[in-house]
């Protein structure tokens, strides 16, 4: 019986988000149900809580071609951390949005935005994490152009256009995935991957298809531009739980405790560490305190991308890693979005009120910034417990720029509360009793999440909190110094979207010169074959006379 209740928890933990939002339609019932929407994430809460890993899994093999859904460890974390966040930006929204008709509106998109993130999370076959996936990624359109003004029609287009590239790569390589494996089952797939001929390929797709929601660098313009034009609940879910979509999708179909691969290893760490001094670099030039969260999204998810890297070369102990990458992933989920739930409620002038907001805001951004007994500081040991797998000297190169790394999210956790202090200009809206509510019950989470999941438990009775305070240290003695510079002070901001100017340019050149482009392709159709030609044949001439 209790089996039977748990089954339902999940399915309802989907299908209600998914199945409200056509019974917002009806005009005599609204009140009731716009009364109800926001614990609609309450069941797949409940879910995630009460569910055992690995001891629920349904088929329904007359659905689609065959769905399949359950909770492993990794999704159970992922659900944990997800519906923690929708919850608290549901009753959030209730009170941001005052008019009935903006309230439909949004939580229309917001709801089935909220399904698709949870039935990626607990589908176990190629097809249901397809559907739910585009289904999310789709839905979320709808929340970065809410407003409906020049810059969130912008922002909705550079997005719009990089999900459907990665959802025609993401289709591709679930066709090729499900041809190799002749399954649908995630654990098939991973294993018809690592002996696939062209299994290169297929990776290369999986990477920048998840890559696009995972902020990696080069395809990461979309965030800076989405988060400042999104209202504030909207940022706070699109930071903090659908980023972590990409990251799941890479732990659910890479082969990373099969694979070694010196070439995929290197490519994610290098990637992820430039996205970490990267989002570093252009979040601290910010004066919007909601671009600079962004740009911090990207920083963080750099480490992620980093760790991911680690599998290919340490698939040995890919089943230590990925604890370590999903909890950084709970941990950057929830205090990302308490930052961004606060910010935006520092609307009033009320000088006390503004001041126990900022104060308050001080516990997530010390969380990022791994201060002594935070969730960032279990997350950061569980990093640099991975690093000390690599061998001299990668294994002290690797410590130094994670070191620098945690310095740089101090610096931008500094400048972010800098740009809120209380005598600050006002941004957002007004704080009220019901929006202060679900803002304070996600910090009695995250000040109490490292004390009750077993991996940062570990880490907290291994560790001396000294070393992490040091980041915090030199990170003051920076700020200091650099106070005192007035150049530094002067310089302007990194334009939000920053490289997506030369993607536009590149796009426009191509329309513009279509023609020409044509002719080229042409040109190299009928004379490539001959060139082709004659290159081999001048160099292997070099060649024989080198010889």
């Amino acid at each position: 019986m209790y089996e039977k209740f748990l089954e339902s928890l999940l399915l309802f933990g989907v299908l209600w988000p998914l199945m409200s939002v056509p019974v917002l339609a009806v005009k005599k019932i609204r009140a009731v149900v716009l009364s109800l929407l926001p614990w609609t994430a309450l069941p797949a809460l409940l879910a995630a809580l009460f569910v055992s890993p690995d001891t629920l899994h349904l088929e329904f093999p007359w659905l689609i071609l065959g769905v399949q859904i359950g909770l492993d460890t990794t999704g159970s974390l992922f659900l944990l951390g997800s519906s923690l966040l929708w919850l608290v930006a549901a009753l959030y929204t209730k009170a941001y949005f005052r008019e009935e008709k903006k309230q439909v509106s949004f939580y229309s998109f917001f709801l089935l935005a909220m399904a698709g993130n949870f039935g990626l999370i607990v589908s176990q076959d190629i097809f249901s994490f397809y559907l739910f996936f585009t289904l999310m990624s789709f839905a979320s359109y709808g929340l970065v152009v809410f407003n409906r003004d020049n810059e969130a029609f912008h922002a909705g287009l550079v997005y719009i256009v990089l999900v459907v590239i990665g959802e025609v790569m993401l289709f591709v390589a679930f066709l090729l995935l499900a041809q190799i494996s002749d399954a649908t089952s995630f654990e098939a797939l991973r294993s018809g991957l690592t002996n696939a001929p062209d299994k290169n390929f297929i990776i290369f797709l999986l990477f920048v298809a998840f890559g696009i929601k995972a902020g990696v660098i080069g395809l990461h313009v979309w965030l800076p531009l989405a988060h400042p034009v999104a209202p504030t609940p909207a940022s706070a879910v699109l930071s903090g739980a659908m980023i972590n979509a990409g990251l799941l999708g890479w732990l659910r179909f890479l082969p990373l405790d099969e694979i070694f691969s010196v070439n995929w290893a290197l490519s994610f760490i290098v990637l992820g560490i430039a996205a970490q001094f990267y989002g570093v670099i252009a979040g601290v030039t910010q004066r919007n305190p909601k671009t600079l969260l962004a740009y911090s999204s990207i920083s963080q998810m750099g480490i992620m991308t980093m760790l991911t890297g680690f599998g290919f070369y340490l698939p040995q102990y890919w089943e230590s890693i990925v604890v370590g990458i999903t909890f950084f992933a709970l941990h950057h989920g929830l205090n990302k979005g308490a930052l961004f739930l606060g910010v935006g409620m520092l609307g009033g002038t009320n000088r006390r009120q503004r001041y126990a907001l900022w104060f308050g805001l001080f516990i997530p951004a010390l969380a990022l910034a791994a201060v002594p007994y935070s969730s960032g500081m279990a997350a950061k040991y569980m990093v640099k417990d991975y690093i000390s797998y690599f061998a001299t000297p990668w294994s002290t190169l690797l410590g130094m720029l994670l070191f620098v790394g945690t310095l740089g999210t101090t610096l931008l956790m500094i400048r972010l509360l800098y740009l809120v202090r209380p005598s600050s200009t006002p941004f957002g809206i007004k704080a009220n009793v019901s929006l202060l509510c679900p803002w304070v019950l996600l910090l009695g989470i995250i000040l109490t999440l490292p004390f009750i999941l077993e991996p940062s438990l570990e880490a907290m009775y291994k560790l001396s909190p000294l070393p992490f305070l040091y980041p915090l240290l030199v990170a003051i003695v920076i700020t200091f110094v650099i106070s005192k510079i007035q150049k530094i002070q002067n310089i302007q901001p990194v334009v939000a979207g920053d490289i997506v100017i030369y993607y536009e340019r590149i796009l426009f050149y191509i329309i513009k010169y279509g023609k020409k482009l044509n002719l080229v392709l042409h040109c190299y159709r009928y004379f490539g074959s001959w060139t082709r030609h004659f290159i081999t044949k001048l160099s292997n001439t070099i060649t024989a006379w080198i010889q």
